[in-house]
């Protein structure tokens, strides 16, 4: 049974002493983006996903601020896409 929207969350841990990322996640997007990425998995179900990221994989965690465009700049960025997409 699927969770609520408002349950969902994603919790991501760095372990000094292990050295590597351990993911916790019941948002489905993180489950279908983080499956493929996991080492030692504890827990797979359709809801739910936690283990550690394999050392297959080199892993960084950021936040950053969204950049915001001007109508000028989307216009612009736009046009290109679409130039792109015809030749």
């Amino acid at each position: 049974m699927a969770l609520a929207r408002n349950e969902q969350e994603t919790i991501v841990i760095f372990d000094v002493e292990v050295g590597n990322w351990h993911i916790d996640t019941t948002y489905p997007p993180h489950i279908r983006k983080y499956a493929e990425q996991m080492g030692e998995i504890e827990e797979q179900t359709e809801d739910r996903l936690s283990g550690w990221v394999s050392d297959d994989y080199s892993s960084s965690f950021m936040v950053k601020k969204r950049r915001k465009l001007s109508e000028e700049e989307k216009k612009k960025l736009a046009d290109r896409l679409k130039e792109a997409r015809l030749s």
